[in-house]
């Protein structure tokens, strides 16, 4: 019981406090108030009360496969929305409003797709557990882990900033965001509306998905220890997307610094 919790922790909770940190640190740190906490807290607790409260219903839409669909849609808007405003990593300046407000609506529904997860599965446990006890441990052993996890990077990520690593934090950015979304794949094989056709290789003898440490790089960078060739393609994809963004906008950032050369040597 207790080892399921903690894994329960790492798995469901332990991309928030990544992406947290990721964000508060590189990727949008300007974004960071009381008033926009406020907000994306009790939106968040507003979504997680919500879908917690109706999954059952939820389940019955589409078919037998609403839960997986509007999963997959906050998934993808949730990517999308990141992908967008990650721009501050490349061009060092202040997010529009627009940006903003996208990351926060990514923010929250992120929050809410993890925590309901995690909820789901504890509230299944304190249902039929008759130790409370164990549960309370693992939960303060799972806290514990997430918060040191989350403190040595956002330690390391600092130190990235300050040696001005922007490729590397991009590239860092870029596996998060597309492990993040190639769940995808395994939520819509789970309903077989994508037909599975087996997998590519299986390093389970070196990593299990099962274990602490399959959690905590599939939190990272999206592994499988048997990935199918369905999840390896929409993986690349994802990744050439976020690659191809960052190309298209530090072209963007070298454009404008030549113009305002330019408009300095007319001037002058």
């Amino acid at each position: 019981m207790l080892i399921i919790i903690v894994i329960l922790f790492i798995k469901d909770l332990l991309p928030i406090f990544i992406l947290l940190c990721l964000i508060s640190t590189s990727i949008a740190p300007n974004i960071v108030s009381t008033h926009r906490l406020i907000i994306t807290l009790t939106m968040s607790f507003i979504g997680i009360f919500t879908t917690f409260n109706f999954l059952p219903n939820m389940s019955e839409l589409f078919d037998g496969v609403g839960i997986e669909i509007i999963q997959t849609t906050e998934l993808l808007t949730t990517y999308f929305c990141l992908l967008y405003g990650s721009s501050y990593l490349v061009t060092q300046k202040k997010l529009s409003t627009l940006q903003s407000n996208l990351i926060i609506i990514a923010i929250v529904l992120f929050n809410v797709i993890n925590a309901s997860q995690f909820i789901v599965f504890l509230d299944s446990y304190l249902a039929n557990s008759e130790s409370i006890r164990n549960i309370i441990v693992g939960l303060a052993i799972g806290f514990g882990i997430c918060l040191s996890f989350s403190a040595l990077l956002y330690f390391s990520i600092n130190w990235l900033v300050k040696k001005e690593s922007y490729y590397f934090i991009y590239f860092i950015w870029a596996l998060f965001l597309s492990g993040y979304v190639s769940q995808i794949i395994n939520l819509l094989q789970q309903v077989d509306i994508i037909q599975s056709s087996g997998a590519l290789w299986d390093s389970s003898n070196i990593v299990k998905d099962s274990s602490e440490y399959g959690h905590l790089l599939h939190t990272l960078f999206g592994y499988e220890a048997s990935p199918s060739h369905e999840l390896i393609l929409f993986y690349v994809t994802s990744l050439l997307i976020c690659l191809v963004y960052f190309v298209i906008i530090s072209s963007l950032k070298r454009q404008r610094t030549i113009d305002g050369t330019e408009e300095k040597s007319h001037v002058l």
